[in-house]
Parts: structure tokens; sequence; C-alpha cells
């Protein structure tokens, strides 16, 4: 692991200095086409009569003009949301352009139009339609498809983001030799989050999850465990409360951020929002009453001035040693990587919080100290409960609202 941890960290920053090819047009030149899954034509005529979700036919995103490098093609397939979410999608999408402009791939961009299981799996078949032969799924959306395509297309390799194969009833399967899944420790990167924002001097705090899923779940049980541990170190913990709530995915924003708006109004200093585009229906809050926000998956601190920081995972430089793995390795996964699903954590330098000076708002903590605390974390020495099962308990007060509507219904 020590090697390969290396190689997340060198493979990106080498990658970067490649010039690309000349018959593969740059990323930066030219972005991926996003092409979305549609809707059955109700007019078309079906073979056989069985209903089905027809998919637009999509174009690579740079023709290649070399016939050596011809059919080496990846895909990236994402949920129904933007690409460009300034989330878990987007870090996905650059680490395959990074690689593949540098390593001269070519590539497509594909997403389901709608969120369901038949939408994610006609966008992964609609990316094997087009001759993709690594395809590259994003978040636990696409568990279930990758679990039963991964034996119906067996010449076909997948490298699936924040999940493993699942069946139709949810229930983790082996994973067949053509995937490899890399599984992200979101409790480390939520617990610096939360340590870090106790140490600044707030006591007051929010979490706002998408929806009680395993990497939202983590994110959360972290982000406690850290404000509990910061709190009970400082011997503060009875000055501080946390308000915890999953929102439901089908909930109209303005609703989320009526319930932000009332936990600012009612005190609350700081919301930590993970889950997709969620950070949209909480800002306007922030704003509004003065409050601040913590990001999830990527460095959203140029969104707003309102993030002070953000749980990051090193998305991007892993799907880059990823790619560069199955390619190096002609165009299949090697023998540690098949059939495996990898954690990324601290200890692989996977995680944590940015420290650009634009991006470092901590105004009464040092970068020093934060690397302090992350040391502790690499070396083991700091031990976080990973189990979504069951929260946490905790010394500080944690308000859970969904116990409360389960109460109330």
């Amino acid at each position: 692991m020590k090697l390969r941890t290396k190689r997340i960290l060198m493979t990106a920053a080498f990658l970067l200095t490649l010039t690309g090819c000349g018959d593969v047009s740059s990323p930066a030149e030219e972005p991926a086409e996003d092409v979305s899954t549609q809707p059955a034509d109700p007019d078309s005529e079906e073979e056989d009569n069985e209903e089905q979700t027809p998919v637009q036919e999509t174009e690579e995103k740079s023709k290649d003009k070399d016939k050596g490098a011809k059919g080496r093609k990846a895909a990236l397939v994402t949920d129904g949301s933007s690409a460009m979410e300034n989330g878990f999608n987007q870090a996905a999408l650059m680490g395959v352009e990074t690689y593949a402009d540098a390593a001269c791939v070519p590539y497509a961009c594909y997403s389901a139009q709608e969120d369901t299981e038949t939408a994610y799996r006609e966008a992964i078949l609609t990316a094997i339609e087009d001759d993709a032969e690594l395809v590259v799924c994003v978040g636990p959306d696409f568990e279930e498809a990758v679990g039963s395509l991964q034996e119906e297309y067996k010449d076909v390799y997948f490298l699936l983001l924040g999940g493993v194969p699942k069946d139709a009833e949810e229930e983790e399967i082996e994973i067949a030799d053509n995937v490899h899944c890399i599984i992200y420790k979101e409790e480390e990167a939520g617990y610096l989050a939360g340590y870090m924002s106790v140490l600044e001097g707030y006591r007051k705090f929010g979490f706002i999850g998408g929806e009680d899923r395993s990497a939202v779940e983590k994110y959360g049980s972290g982000y406690l465990q850290g404000i509990d541990a910061a709190a009970q170190g400082l011997e503060v913990d009875s000055e501080v409360q946390i308000d915890y709530w999953y929102a439901d995915a089908a909930l109209p924003v303005e609703e989320i951020g009526e319930m932000a708006t009332a936990w600012y109004q009612d005190g609350t200093e700081i919301i930590f929002t993970c889950g997709g585009m969620l950070y949209e229906a909480v800002l306007p809050a922030a704003e509004a009453c003065d409050g601040m926000m913590i990001g999830a998956d990527v460095d959203q601190s140029e969104i707003s001035g309102r993030f002070l920081t953000s749980a990051k995972k090193g998305i991007e430089s892993s799907v880059v040693v990823a790619l560069d793995d199955f390619f190096a390795n002609g165009k299949k996964w090697p023998e540690d990587l098949a059939g495996a699903a990898l954690s990324y954590g601290a200890m692989e330098k996977c995680i944590g919080l940015p420290m650009q000076n634009d991006a470092w708002r901590f105004q009464n903590v040092t970068v020093g100290e934060y690397l302090q605390v992350l040391a502790r974390l690499r070396t083991g020495e700091i031990q976080i409960l990973a189990d979504t099962e069951e929260l946490p308990e905790t010394a500080v007060s944690v308000v859970y609202h969904n116990q409360q509507e389960e109460e109330d219904s």
C-alpha cells in the first residue's frame, strides 16, 4: 500500500508534465461531451415490444486518428446531476481528463437522465455499445448496475468509485475480476473538519446530509467524532451542540433552505453539507444569516467565502492512478486490483482539508496545528469509528432530527 500511496502522489504530478497527443484534443480546449440517457420515444418501435429506456448516441470527446491508439477508450458515467457540480462527479471527470489527455486515450462522458436503476444501467450500456473498454462509474448509485453487468460483460472493465457491486436486494456480492472498486474513508475527512472547527472556536454545529447512505453517513459520523474529541480535549463539551439531519433527496430545495435558516437563526454557527448539490440549498441561508459552511468531496472555497473549509477526498488523483494501472497493464486490471476494493484515507494521503492560501480560512488555527492532527490520524494514534450502522456516542449534545420526525409521524 505504501508503494501505491506514492503513486497516487507522483502519477498525477507526472502526467501533468506530459504533452497531450496531437490527435487527441486537450480537455482545456474542448470539454468532454456530457451525454445523457433519454426517455423512450413513445412513437418508436421496440424489438419484441419490451419496455426499454433508449439512450441518445454519444460522440467521443476526442476522435482518435492514430490506429495504434484505436479502441483504447474510457468512459465516465455519472448520475443525473451535472458532472460539473463542484463535487464528486466533477473531481472524477477531472481525473479522467487528466489521464486521457496525457496518455492519448479517447474518452466520453455519459450521465443518466433519471435517478433510477434502469437509467443507471442504460447509461453504462450506452458506453459499452460505444466500444468503451473501461467504464468509470461514479458513486454508489451504480452499485446494483455494476453488480448485474459485471458478469454479463466480462470483456468490459469497470472502475466503481465510492461503492461495491450489489444485488437487487442491495446486498454486497462478490466483485468480479473485471471490476476494481475505490472506497474513500470519508469519516476521516469529516473528523478533521469537525475537529479543526472546534479549535477555531465554533460551538454550535449543524450537519445536513443528502440522504442516509454510506458515504454521507461516514462523513457525518466522522464529523461528530471530531467535534466530540476536540471539545473534550478543550473541556468545552458542555458548550457544544450539534443539529444532525438527513434531508430526503426528494425534498424541495426551499424546505432544506428553511431548515438551515431556522438553525442559523437559532444560533447554529456552521453547517456541514454533503450530498451532490445540497450546498446550493443551504448557501443562501448562510449568506442571509451570516453563517458559515463546510464543503464535501472537493475544495469548495471558490464557490463562496461562506465555506470555512472542505472535507476533501483525493478523487482526481486516485482516478488518474487507477486508469494508469489499467492501461499500462495491457487494458486489464493488475492482479492485485482485479476483483478488489481498496480503501483510501489519511494514511494513503488521500483525504484532508485544503491548505492553499486562498482556501485556508481558519483564523485561530495554523496549518502546522492541522498537520499535527493529520499526522496522528495517519499513524493510527487517532482511531475513528467507521461503522455506519450506528452513530457514535458523544459527550457533546446532538439533536437527531430524523429521529424526531419519526417520533412525530
